[in-house]
């Protein structure tokens, strides 16, 4: 029986400020619709492999707060050291109006141990989202939550939190952040809130609200989250800079506290 070989090659190196030079962790790399990418660890640095077939292709570098870079494959392969440029950052302007606040929660509000899903795959950028659907200008997200079933990790999880607008696609866009918002759960399994308020985050319409994969500590598809039978569908990405898709089976149970 004949045996085919796929020839890879390594794209390896350091992300760095182009300012300070120092290290830019936890930025997204990886080629642009194909799922092959990674995340850069804590002192910027990126490994994965890419097939000779898709040398050719694009891959991009992203990261909140700089200028993303976009270049064919064989063009990373030459880099051992990448630099980014820091991108301006323009605030919404948020209007304070004497009101009488109203709370709601948005999303798969669940805490079944019934029906349990998660990521997909184990690899750096992996992301799962849901839809809220707003319907108040100037809406407060002052809170996200999860509920963790099950968890084979021998540490606490580290998740990314991301906001994105909803494109042309009604998939997730443009990420709306200026910074990071990390969370780590204090506890392995069990129900998790994690307060928002500190970040300033208003939305006038419907937005995408998602976890995303960022550090390795072990398989992430050893992660459970309560799940919805019947709720919002669940959007994910594999890996970093991958194409978002979306399944109806389940809504996986990230949910927000919002104020208007």
């Amino acid at each position: 029986m004949a045996h085919i070989i796929f020839s890879q090659v390594s794209c390896a190196g350091i992300l760095i400020d182009n300012e300070t030079g120092g290290p830019v962790e936890f930025a997204n790399i990886g080629i642009i619709g194909k799922g092959i990418g990674t995340v850069t660890d804590e002192k910027g640095r990126y490994d994965f492999a890419v097939p000779d077939s898709l040398s050719g292709e694009q891959v991009k570098i992203s990261m909140l707060g700089y200028k993303a870079k976009t270049f064919p494959v064989k063009d990373l392969q030459k880099y051992s050291v990448v630099k980014l440029e820091h991108s301006l950052t323009v605030l919404n302007e948020v209007q304070v109006r004497a009101h009488k606040i109203k709370i709601k929660v948005l999303g798969n509000n669940t805490k079944t141990t019934i029906v349990s899903g998660g990521f997909r795959k184990n690899s750096l950028g992996s992301e799962i989202g849901v839809k809220l659907s707003v319907k108040h200008p100037q809406t407060h997200l002052r809170k996200v939550m999860i509920n963790i079933n099950a968890n084979t990790l021998d540490t606490l999880p580290v998740f990314r939190f991301n906001l994105y607008k909803v494109d042309e696609k009604d998939l997730p866009g443009q990420n709306m952040l200026s910074q990071n918002i990390i969370i780590v759960p204090v506890q392995k399994t069990g129900y998790i809130e994690f307060d928002l308020t500190s970040y300033s985050l208003f939305v006038d319409e419907n937005v995408f609200i998602s976890l995303e994969w960022i550090k390795d500590l072990g398989d992430a598809t050893g992660l459970y989250f309560s799940t919805k039978l019947v709720g919002n569908s669940t959007y994910f990405r594999q890996t970093s800079q991958d194409k978002w898709q979306k399944t109806n089976v389940a809504g996986i149970g990230l949910h927000a506290e919002v104020a208007y």
